[in-house]
């Protein structure tokens, strides 16, 4: 048995997910792709020493720079991790907002064959040489089918569809639909989901904590270390704080656009989560523990949604 905690960012996911451990005799598992990576604390929004105080917090900060936080990586750890909560009779709470990690614990994976080491390298050396137009025209070639599904700026999906056709002569859709759930029992799949005008008070609020908590001196490192392509650099705020650094903008501005960009962010995080997942027990105000509380009871009381084993 276990939960699934997901929303938007900013949303209250972490408190309700301590709530809930504290009821379950459970233990938190990440589900952000960008809180595996260990440099970015702070844009992140990982839990700070006082949340992991209050119970065991596994696959936070276990990421260098250069990785690349993939769904099926993140699959094998989050199932070797659930595996291991369960034997010590405790209770495994997943929580996050990359949805495509949620919907492959609970729905499970396409068979894709694994990649050769040299296609990867192929592909990796054809996206730093073409431009996003010219790459996704390469794609499109050998695998047309893709065309109306993906988006010429989605880099990353566009790479592993490369890959999945030349690796197999199969289009990645050729796969997709043939997965099966990877968690046993589902007790429960709760969505954090404020009010919009709400949520945006709180991205906007929790934007300035972050710059006054040292947002701008953990962007201060990176650029010492790294490009801004590299992965880790995906993470909502670091391009904004990276132009401000090169005083391409004034501090007013870049406090604007990394509130605009995490609005924009959350807006498809909640487009995501309204379409993907289905019957969730959803709760407005995660902040508010007499809410949780009485939703979570209710539900409680019906029967769990079972699904096929590990």
């Amino acid at each position: 048995m276990c939960y699934i905690i997901g929303g938007p960012t900013a949303s209250g996911k972490s408190k309700l997910a301590l709530w809930l451990a504290q009821h379950v005799d459970g233990e938190i598992i990440n589900a952000d792709s960008l809180q595996l990576y260990k440099s970015i604390p702070i844009l992140s929004a990982s839990p700070d020493n006082e949340e992991l105080a209050q119970t065991r917090h596994h696959l936070f900060g276990i990421y260098h720079d250069d990785q690349i936080s993939t769904v099926q990586a993140w699959t094998q750890l989050a199932q070797a991790t659930i595996r291991d909560i369960l034997k010590r009779q405790k209770t495994p709470i997943i929580v996050g907002g990359t949805g495509m990690y949620l919907n492959a614990l609970a729905q499970g994976l396409s068979p894709i064959p694994d990649i050769s080491h040299e296609i990867k390298k192929s592909v990796r050396s054809l996206q730093k040489n073409l431009s996003k137009e010219d790459f996704y025209l390469q794609v499109i070639e050998h695998d047309p089918s893709i065309k109306e599904h993906l988006h010429q700026n989605d880099k990353q999906r566009l790479g592993r569809a490369l890959e999945v056709i030349l690796q197999t002569g199969h289009s990645i859709k050729h796969f997709q639909g043939k997965a099966q759930p990877l968690v046993k029992r589902i007790d429960q799949f709760i969505l954090a989901m404020p009010e919009k005008a709400k949520l945006y008070d709180l991205i906007n609020a929790r934007a300035l904590k972050m710059l006054d908590n040292g947002a701008i001196q953990e962007v201060q490192a990176l650029r010492q270390n790294v490009t801004l392509d590299a992965p880790v650099c995906k993470a909502i705020g670091v391009k904004e704080i990276w132009q401000y650094l090169a005083n391409e903008t004034t501090k007013d501005e870049m406090i604007s656009l990394l509130q605009q960009a995490t609005r924009q962010y959350a807006k498809r995080q909640m487009t995501w989560f309204k379409n993907q997942v289905n019957d969730p027990l959803i709760i407005t105000n995660p902040f508010d523990s007499k809410e949780i509380a009485q939703l979570v009871q209710r539900k409680s009381a019906q029967p769990a949604l079972e699904k096929t084993a590990c």
